[in-house]
């Protein structure tokens, strides 16, 4: 189990959480949406370790979360331009001793298959040793991808891995994220906007709206319980065939 326990943050006068309270089981698939502004990037980046709240704490009851057990892949990848794919992918194995050829063969070996490994599943391998630059705007995101789950971390969270793709990389993306968590079942929180393909997938659905956590569970009991803000933000980005969410 991974909670955030009454988390609050705040910038200058704007409250963005407001003592929220959140448990992932652990091995889930999560969703979190919410409109723009509501809060869902702070909060991926507390959960991820990369900022702290004002009040509150991060908590594993299922063993310590030592620095290689929770990821955070930033909204637009955040590669490093003067690395290669290979030396991006590779960071967080090697905590910023890149070039990779000065480390011990022996952790520069691990470090290879690592590596090679999570390029293969992402469809990369013969970019790896292209520079960010001369990558796609959906390749870039298979290389945060690829860095963000290298290490097989217990936790992983993903701000808007879709964002401004066309279609076609978007759902490769989608489903790359699916595979590699059926794979080895990581605990996982997902911002997208693209509800159309992520609410079908997502085990369970946590909805943020003015910092406060509004609605956590499936998407059946989003649409038969959900309050009526849920509903009406989520009945417009996503097809239920039909089936109204709400009454207006």
């Amino acid at each position: 189990m991974f909670e955030a326990r009454t988390v609050s943050r705040s910038f200058g006068k704007n409250r963005v959480l407001d003592r929220l309270s959140l448990k992932l089981e652990e091995h889930s698939f999560n969703a979190l949406i919410g409109p723009s502004g509501s809060g869902k990037s702070v909060l991926l980046k507390i959960l991820g370790g990369v900022d702290q709240p004002e009040t509150g704490e991060v908590v594993s009851t299922s063993g310590d979360l030592g620095p290689n057990d929770r990821s955070l892949m930033f909204q637009e990848g955040a590669l490093f331009d003067s690395l290669s794919v290979f030396d991006n992918v590779a960071f967080p194995l090697v905590r910023g001793n890149v070039p990779c050829a000065s480390l011990p063969s022996k952790t520069l070996e691990d470090v290879h298959e690592k590596v090679e490994s999570i390029l293969r599943h992402v469809g990369l391998t013969k970019a790896a040793y292209k520079m960010p630059g001369q990558l796609s705007g959906g390749m870039r995101r298979r290389v945060s991808l690829a860095r963000a789950l290298v290490n097989r971390p217990r936790c992983v969270f993903l701000d808007d891995p879709t964002c401004g793709l066309d279609p076609v990389a978007s759902s490769v993306i989608m489903d790359l994220i699916c595979d590699l968590h059926a794979e080895y079942k990581p605990t996982m929180v997902l911002v997208s906007h693209d509800l159309r393909r992520l609410l079908p997938v997502a085990e369970r659905i946590i909805a943020l709206f003015e910092g406060e956590i509004v609605f956590s569970g499936p998407l059946a009991d989003l649409v038969s319980s959900a309050p009526e803000e849920v509903r009406r933000f989520v009945s417009c980005r996503f097809d239920f065939g039909g089936k109204p969410l709400y009454v207006s």
